[in-house]
């Protein structure tokens, strides 16, 4: 009779510990909760609205009170200085920034990072997450972009390893919304 208790008692907890489990969120689904938003703010600079996807998933995973152990902030992660340099660029009001606001900003900064680096993703994505004056100065120290390229993608971990995450996820919700697309490198 012990036994059949004690099978009970572990039959029950797994099954609690899967229903847990089954319900718990889901990164894809609460980013893709916020496609409306982030077309919008892809729209506004002409940006890859699966590419901000993709970045919203790597920064955040769609948690709009999302705060990084540095202080980024929001769907976008956006560092204080640059998120109050953007939000008088685009004149929005805050701290603190609504999540349609954040997703503004990171789309403007994203779309000046392809911008700057004449819309290499790659580069764009790494200026992102290390910021254009960092990545600049690892890529004089390494000896140039190739080899600078080079070496972040044999490092492990590496921020090459969050560019490739953001691409991948840029391809599930281009999937999602059956959209063909191709590497956002080879588009004009």
């Amino acid at each position: 009779m012990k036994f059949v208790r004690f099978l009970l008692v572990v039959l029950c907890c797994g099954a609690l510990v899967f229903i847990v489990w089954r319900l718990r969120p889901n990164p894809d689904a609460r980013v893709l909760a916020w496609m409306p938003e982030i077309r919008t703010a892809a729209a506004e600079v002409d940006l890859d609205p699966y590419l901000l996807a993709g970045l919203v998933y790597a920064e955040s995973r769609g948690k709009e009170d999302a705060v990084s152990k540095v202080g980024a902030l929001g769907l976008c992660q956006l560092m204080p200085p640059t998120a109050a340099e953007l939000a008088q660029q685009l004149e929005v009001s805050g701290p603190p920034y609504s999540p349609a606001d954040n997703l503004r900003m990171g789309a403007t900064y994203l779309a000046k990072m392809l911008k700057r680096h004449d819309g290499d993703v790659d580069l764009a994505l790494l200026a992102y997450r290390l910021g254009p004056t960092a990545l600049a100065r690892q890529m004089e120290a390494a000896g140039g972009q190739r080899a600078w390229l080079q070496d972040l993608q044999a490092r492990s971990p590496s921020p090459w390893a969050y560019r490739t995450q953001i691409l991948e996820a840029r391809q599930r919700y281009a999937k999602r919304f059956q959209v063909v697309a191709p590497h956002p490198s080879s588009q004009s």
